[in-house]
């Protein structure tokens, strides 16, 4: 599948000094994936090495029959994911 970075994403890579790789490599690899009910996006969590730190990152994405447009990325906390999966909000996939 192809993967499109969004603007929006291009964005905050630069902002949060984020490798450019993580992002599909998240998408492509992740073991953690949910449905955001809010959003009405994709969600993939995986635990990747950031600023020398072991940390969950996610990841929002929307899927098309010819490819995935990740939209944004940032660090997550397990105490938000779930309370988000608890709260209903996120479902796992």
């Amino acid at each position: 599948m192809r993967v499109v970075y969004t603007d929006h994403l291009k964005l905050r890579l630069r902002a949060r000094r984020i490798p450019e790789r993580m992002p599909e490599r998240i998408y492509r690899e992740a073991q953690e994936r949910y449905y955001n009910h809010a959003t009405f996006r994709h969600v993939a969590v995986m635990s990747v090495i950031y600023h020398r730190r072991r940390r969950k990152m996610m990841i929002a994405y929307d899927e098309f029959p010819d490819r995935v447009e990740i939209v944004t990325i940032h660090p997550i906390e397990s105490r938000q994911i779930s309370e988000r999966v608890l709260a209903g909000r996120w479902t796992h996939e």
